[in-house]
């Protein structure tokens, strides 16, 4: 192969693993960047091939500060993730227009190496994992193209050595995983990409809102319990209490956002339920709680005074929480009446029908509250409404229109409207924002609740009973409560998904698809400090943590590098029936009849030479022979024909002797 072939042959392993890098960013990069890359590839081929025109220092220099100016415009900044990775990605193409020796080719693979660490920062799925860990293995062959001083090596064989190389490197891998002292918090840092924000619940409710996400079927959270979920009338999950309606929206008023406020009292009935929510990243404070939450020990987690839950900070990770919930309790049975009629302000120019109508349901029922709700209630059954995701548009007066015109809607219409006919008569009430019920996934024996499970409904205040939850949708349609979404919509909703759970086998790969992604963020991506410590008390260990890590960690280090050791010195010793080496012995013993036997530790090249100056005639033969032997024996799977070469160049090699030697 020509030194021209050579070189080509070497950059396309490295543009290959470069190419291979940068493809998990492509999505996330600006438009120009895979180009710039794409066009650097192209014109460092051409230069190899048809001898293009090299760019001098001064224009690669002007090109790097041009393209560094617009990544910092691009993302306003040059910290994080995203710019970051854009960075790499510009560092490569441009250093693909001056790579000459190895030591450039090198500097480019390493480039290569950590936008792979890049692309496990951002994406933490086993399946962008096992990519990755693929790209490692082909990065690793270029690598080994690249430094070689002889010949590149055939694909198979490059390949073979680097995954040796790398299934070596995995016990240090998983030791180093178990063992490190763990900082507090999750292994991959994933909040460190600002734009990976999932959509989900809004603190403001409009009409159309919700119905908005019950058209997608991405995963809003995780739960599991400890022992069987309740039933499905009880999944109710408490994200959001919204008090403030403007005619038309529900906001959280200032007031209960700030006030320090009176802790609802919950009076604990019936059995606790006690379960641990995973929520993916939502980028806001509220946590997914079941109805009726509990004081959490977790710390961090606190419950505010209309019972929903909060966290600190954003929640920015897939985090998990543990909560404790009564879904018999009862709430604010005892409250003064003065502390809920914050809870019945009205727009007096808003809905004016709806107001009248709720004149009317007070004026037939006079003081009795809970049967002006069973009116209302009642006429949501009675009347036509239905339950869909493609509601008419609403106008001015949606509650009105709602009410008295289209008659169809969503979750979101008929908490609004119940909430605006219920303040009207007189009765303290307020929408509740999260998610109702959840899908059991059999496999990981937990459930998933979906952007598509999002819900609204309301709690009322009733004298003597505290608040008491109403969800007016299940007058319409009680097989949402029931049976969940998938069971109330009817054929012309696009519900999400659908397809899919109409292919009982789909369905089910899904549903082992999910349980293992699940187990890998659990165990993998979320093995934290706690968990160490976890597995550490199993293990007898609770006491002085770190002491027993720090020494598990080196016991296990230096075991695990004797046996690499052991199993690197058993491969690359010679074997005496390999037949290379056979011929070299034969080749030795004649020489050695001639007096030129090999000295102990001397090398092949050095014997060649001592041969050659001995016996000038032998000098080409010789070294042509130790060369081949060197490349035959340590390199990994040579070519049988070149075996098959070297064996009979030893056998026709004539060694006479001369007269007065001895012959050793």
């Amino acid at each position: 192969m020509s030194t021209g072939t050579e070189t080509l042959h070497r950059l396309l392993w490295i543009m290959a693993a470069l190419a291979a890098a940068t493809l998990p960013h492509v999505t996330h990069l600006p438009p120009w960047i895979p180009l710039l890359l794409g066009a650097c590839m192209l014109w460092r081929t051409g230069m190899s091939t048809h001898r293009l025109w090299v760019p001098p220092a001064w224009l690669r220099i002007v090109l790097a500060t041009g393209c560094f100016g617009l990544v910092y415009v691009t993302y306003g900044t040059i910290n994080g993730l995203r710019p970051g990775s854009a960075l790499l990605v510009v560092m490569m193409a441009l250093k693909l227009l001056e790579t000459r020796r190895r030591r450039d080719y090198v500097v480019l693979l390493l480039i290569a190496y950590f936008l792979i660490f890049a692309g496990l920062l951002r994406w933490q799925s086993p399946v962008v994992g096992g990519y990755l860990l693929a790209v490692a293995w082909l990065t690793t062959a270029a690598l080994l193209q690249a430094t070689r001083d002889t010949a590149p090596l055939a694909p198979a064989a490059v390949l073979g050595l680097s995954g040796r190389l790398i299934a070596g490197a995995i016990p240090v891998m998983v030791i180093l995983f178990l063992l490190f002292p763990r900082v507090p918090g999750p292994l991959w840092g994933s909040g460190l990409d600002d734009a990976s924000a999932v959509s989900g619940l809004s603190d403001r409710m409009s009409p159309g809102d919700i119905t908005e996400l019950g058209l997608s079927d991405e995963i809003a959270f995780r739960a599991r319990f400890d022992e069987r979920p309740p039933p499905a009338r009880d999944l109710y999950w408490r994200a959001l209490v919204l008090d403030d309606f403007d005619g038309r929206s529900w906001t959280a008023s200032e007031r209960t956002r700030q006030r320090p406020g009176r802790v609802e009292q919950l009076e604990t009935l019936g059995e606790p339920v006690h379960y641990e929510v995973v929520m993916e990243p939502h980028r806001q404070r509220w946590v997914f709680a079941l109805e009726r939450p509990g004081e959490s020990t977790m710390p961090g987690v606190t419950r505010a005074a209309d019972l929903r839950m909060t966290v600190p900070r954003p929640i920015n990770d897939r985090t998990s929480i543990a909560l404790t919930s009564w879904p018999e309790a009862r709430v604010d049975v005892n409250a003064p009446r003065g502390d809920v009629d914050d809870y019945l302000r009205l727009d007096p120019r808003s809905n004016p029908r709806s107001r009248a109508f709720a004149a009317e349901l007070r004026a037939r029922h006079a003081e009795d509250d809970a049967a002006v709700i069973d009116a209302l209630l009642r006429h949501f059954n009675r009347e036509e409404f239905h339950y869909t995701l493609l509601p008419a548009a609403l106008g001015e007066h949606p509650v009105d229109d709602f009410l008295f015109a289209t008659r169809e809607g969503f979750c979101e219409h008929f908490a609004s409207a119940f909430a605006a006919v219920m303040r009207a008569a007189g009765i303290p009430t307020r929408v509740v924002l999260g998610y109702q019920g959840g899908e059991l996934n059999p496999v990981g024996n937990y459930l998933v609740i979906r952007q598509s499970d999002a819900h609204a409904w309301n709690e009322v205040w009733l004298d003597g009973r505290g608040w008491v939850r109403i969800d007016p949708v299940a007058a319409v349609a009680p097989e949402r409560v029931s049976l969940g979404i998938h069971g109330a919509l009817g054929e012309r909703d696009p519900l999400p998904g659908r397809a899919l759970r109409e292919r009982p086998m789909l369905y089910r790969a899904a549903q082992l698809w999910d349980a293992a992604n699940t187990w890998w963020n659990d165990a993998i991506i979320g093995y934290d400090q706690a968990s160490q410590r976890d597995w550490l008390s199993r293990l007898g260990m609770e006491r002085r943590p770190l002491t027993a890590l720090v020494a598990m960690l080196a016991i296990a280090l230096a075991v695990t590098m004797i046996v690499l050791a052991a199993v690197l010195v058993r491969n690359l010793a010679p074997r005496e029936r390999d037949r290379v080496q056979r011929a070299w012995q034969r080749l030795g013993r004649r020489l050695g009849a001639a007096g030129l036997a090999r000295a102990p530790g001397e090398s092949p090249a050095d014997w060649a030479r001592r041969v050659g100056a001995a016996r000038p005639e032998l000098a080409g033969a010789m070294h042509a022979l130790a060369g081949l032997y060197l490349r035959l024996r340590y390199e990994p799977s040579p070519r049988a024909a070149d075996i098959d070469r070297f064996d009979r160049a030893t056998r026709r090699m004539h060694v006479p002797r001369r007269a007065g030697e001895n012959g050793r």
